[in-house]
């Protein structure tokens, strides 16, 4: 009969001595050794794809400053043939391409889709609407940003040569890239619509 309260005193002292390590458990801080650097989140920046329709106007272009690169916009419709080309033989090459990754951005808006909105200074936009915003009345049409938000280099529209279109994107992405470092260079405004497009402004 003595032994029953000596049991019973060995699993109090027991619980007693693992409650705390339950604790820690329950709160997940009894992460085993060595596990704790694979539980991290992965940056944001790695879910941002190279090339999308535009979505959201403002996540872009925390992503163009992060990574100090800017965005290729494309403006494009169904019904144009010339469309079709740049994005299928131009774009989408770039979009495959290593050499191009964390050197841009490529954003695609459809002018005769509904969807997806676009979000823009705290408004919801179809992409037409977002398109006249911009001043793009006709497709194709490529616009530059830097990660300012300011339109960098001018605009390159329509398709008249298909051969040398390929060097006229990588002109006018290296130009881009010099006016992030230097935006007071004379390619990074000469030659574009008026007024310059901003992307921050109202």
């Amino acid at each position: 009969m003595a032994a029953i309260p000596s049991i019973q005193r060995a699993r109090r002292l027991a619980i007693a001595a693992l409650a705390p390590l339950a604790a820690l458990f329950l709160l997940g801080m009894a992460t085993p050794p060595g596990q704790a650097d694979q539980t991290q989140t992965p940056a944001a920046s790695d879910d941002v794809p190279l090339m999308s329709d535009l979505k959201n106007v403002q996540a872009d272009l925390e992503y163009m400053r992060e990574q100090q690169a800017p965005m290729l916009m494309f403006f494009h419709a169904t019904y144009c043939s010339y469309c079709r080309t740049v994005d299928e033989e131009f774009l989408q090459t770039m979009a495959e391409d290593d050499s191009y990754h964390g050197r841009l951005i490529i954003r695609r808006v459809e002018i005769d889709s509904a969807t997806p909105e676009i979000e823009w200074q705290g408004t919801s936009y179809t992409p037409v609407e977002f398109a006249r915003l911009q001043g793009v009345y006709l497709v194709p049409e490529v616009i530059f940003f830097a990660p300012d938000g300011r339109q960098v280099v001018d605009e390159l529209k329509g398709v008249t040569v298909p051969d040398f279109y390929p060097q006229y994107l990588d002109q006018r992405l290296r130009a881009a890239e010099r006016c992030i470092e230097n935006p007071d260079l004379p390619v990074c405004t000469d030659g574009i619509d008026r007024p310059r497009r901003d992307l921050t402004a109202p």
